[in-house]
């Protein structure tokens, strides 16, 4: 099997964060991946906020500015660390509580910690339609998105 070296990779990211910024090193991780969105969405009492958003169809949508926490699926990243849903519609734990039903389809998320450990807000892909995402993929996030909270505020 081939060995992917995840610590150039990581260094890729570190690169383009350093020299090209936020939503270049966004650009980088959406090309990663199927989902049409990735963002940073940072949580300001009780509603998150989207801070950088990059959308490979490069539509500006209104509707990703601000999600109350409660309506969003961050909720449960926030909570849990992590969380991912390929096709929420379908997803039996989402039966009683789907946030943006009839928008998000698809999503991936995970926090992002200040370093006295409060949570700034997430690191997500999201889509309207089914989306999977590779575990191996997960693991190389799980890795490089902190990397995010030198750049933000």
């Amino acid at each position: 099997m081939l060995e992917i070296d995840l610590s150039a990779q990581t260094e890729a990211v570190r690169r383009v964060l350093a020299n090209h910024g936020i939503r270049s090193a966004l650009a980088l991780l959406n090309d990663r991946a199927t989902y049409r969105y990735t963002a940073l969405y940072k949580l300001i009492g009780e509603t998150m906020h989207a801070t950088h958003v990059y959308d490979r169809q490069s539509e500006y949508r209104t509707w990703l500015k601000a999600v109350p926490l409660d309506s969003s699926f961050c909720q449960w990243a926030i909570r849990e660390g992590e969380f991912l849903t390929h096709h929420a519609s379908a997803d039996p734990r989402l039966t009683h509580n789907r946030p943006l039903a009839g928008l998000i389809e698809s999503y991936y998320g995970r926090v992002l910690r200040r370093r006295n450990g409060t949570p700034w807000g997430t690191f997500i892909h999201f889509d309207l339609e089914p989306r999977a995402i590779a575990e191996g993929e997960v693991r190389f996030l799980q890795e490089v998105t902190p990397l995010f909270l030198d750049y933000l505020d």
